[in-house]
């Protein structure tokens, strides 16, 4: 292969990770679930996936799980942090570097940012995925995003147990007040 081909591939493979959104799932299964689960490790395990909560481990700046027998690990590094005033606003950017292996090899890298502007009203924020600097397809592609519905789905199904009372004791009361009972 020549250079133009080698790059050409690159850029197939780069175009084939965006179509397949890994890094929003990647991104989702860190900033969304792995900071949830390091909050709610020791306070209430229960909405957390069995298999993830069975085999996570976190260290340092690394979440470390296994699915089926294949252990992935998550790295993400902060980098430099810009902060920007702009009359009244003040805006505070901050970029990463997020990293995903498989049984030990590195499959996926890429940039993202995190910008809040702190408004006197309220926070705005806004996350972006960014450049894709790595990526060796395999079945994980798959897997990831699986497990970030799994876990998702696991946390609403505890949460709606867990609510069943108080929803059936709701409908009683409305029953009452529109005169069905």
């Amino acid at each position: 292969m020549d250079d133009a081909e080698i790059r050409a591939e690159i850029e197939r493979r780069k175009k084939r990770a965006i179509d397949l959104k890994i890094r929003e799932s990647v991104w989702s299964l860190y900033k969304s679930e792995f900071k949830y689960i390091d909050e709610q490790m020791h306070k209430d395990a229960e909405l957390i996936l069995p298999a993830v909560r069975e085999t996570y481990r976190k260290t340092g700046n690394a979440h470390e799980f296994g699915i089926n027998g294949v252990q992935y690990r998550l790295v993400c590094v902060e980098g430099k942090k810009e902060c920007d005033r702009y009359g009244r606003d003040e805006t505070t950017t901050t970029h990463y570097t997020i990293g995903l292996g498989v049984n030990g090899s590195q499959v996926f890298e890429f940039k993202a940012r995190t910008t809040i502007t702190y408004m006197p009203e309220e926070p705005l924020f806004d996350d972006r995925v960014g450049e894709i600097t790595a990526f060796i397809e395999g079945e994980w592609v798959t897997v990831i995003p699986e497990l970030l519905d799994k876990m998702r789905t696991h946390s609403r199904e505890v949460r709606k147990q867990r609510n069943a009372p108080q929803e059936a004791q709701r409908l009683k009361e409305d029953m009452k007040r529109f005169g069905l009972q």
